[in-house]
């Protein structure tokens, strides 16, 4: 099935937020006591499928990473069950990495220095378990406190800033 990509990473609108909404309450992926609209905000990326609907989309939001004492984006994302085994969370990461960049590169000074994930799919950990990700850039830095795999990408000629 041919999916297209769009970005839109600081770019939601109210009828986008709604529609965003709209696919996590449908694939029931809100976390209770969270703000849809201010999640909404969060989403870097979208994918549709060949109707036009809503398959997948990637968020952001910046943190600071104890152990490293930085802020990075924490990224997500969510592939509407429907949707999943396509192999379409490379170009979802790749399109991700680049809007994040390209905002950080705007700015005076950054928001964040790079971006951060929890691997909660198995799978995933299991079958790359390669220290370092060579398409992604993304690098193992040691296990979340559920155990998890965490996993961080610097933008390229960022410099480190004062420990958080």
């Amino acid at each position: 099935m041919p999916y297209q990509y769009q970005t839109v990473w600081k770019n939601v609108s109210p009828e986008l937020a709604a529609e965003i909404t709209g696919f996590w309450t449908g694939e029931e992926a809100l976390p209770k006591g969270s703000d849809p609209g201010e999640r909404a905000q969060q989403v870097a990326v979208i994918m549709r499928d060949g109707s036009g609907a809503i398959a997948a989309l990637s968020s952001a939001v910046p943190g600071v990473v104890p152990r490293l004492r930085q802020v990075l984006y924490g990224y997500r994302t969510l592939c509407a069950a429907a949707h999943r085994g396509n192999h379409t969370s490379l170009a979802m990461l790749q399109l991700s990495q680049k809007a994040l960049l390209e905002y950080n590169q705007s700015l005076p000074q950054p928001e964040a220095i790079g971006i951060y994930m929890e691997i909660e799919s198995r799978m995933i950990s299991e079958h790359y378990d390669e220290a370092f990700w060579p398409r992604t850039g993304f690098s193992f830095i040691g296990y979340s406190p559920r155990g998890l795999v965490l996993r961080a990408y610097y933008f390229p000629g960022f410099k480190l800033q004062p420990p958080a």
